[in-house]
């Protein structure tokens, strides 16, 4: 059986992912998101340093080309089933959730989703590459 493969990038001096769960079959190496469904992810992290704010980046990247994808609240502190409550302390171990809806106007594409957690700094907190396929 294969294990799903993501992958971390690791320029971040400001966290460390501890686990990762997404809303699709883990043991693929893709993540199949189905239209008219919703995803979630849950993202498991420690932070090395005091951290004020984070705000959540999404960008869908195909054929290389970083698309934005805009999230209704991406402030985690402000959002309510984020799990996350600032300011963050240095050695906290955090609980990360967002729910995206996947629209059935959405291209059946490949994809490389880009999702991440940066600072009051604009520092990557986390940063997750996650390969998927809109189904």
């Amino acid at each position: 059986m294969q294990q799903f493969f993501y992958r971390l990038d690791i320029r971040s001096k400001v966290g460390k992912l501890t686990s990762i769960t997404l809303d699709c079959d883990m043991t693929k190496t893709v993540c199949e998101l189905i239209p008219d469904t919703n995803a979630t992810i849950k993202i498991d992290f420690t932070v090395d340093k005091d951290v004020s704010k984070v705000i959540a980046v999404v960008h869908g990247i195909v054929m290389d080309i970083p698309i934005p994808f805009p999230l209704p609240n991406p402030d985690a502190c402000q959002t309510a089933d984020s799990g996350i409550q600032c300011p963050l302390k240095k050695g906290d171990t955090l609980h990360y959730k967002n729910t995206l809806v996947v629209l059935k106007s959405y291209p059946k594409v490949s994809v490389t989703v880009k999702w991440q957690l940066k600072d009051e700094n604009n520092e990557d907190i986390i940063c997750v590459l996650i390969p998927a396929r809109i189904k």
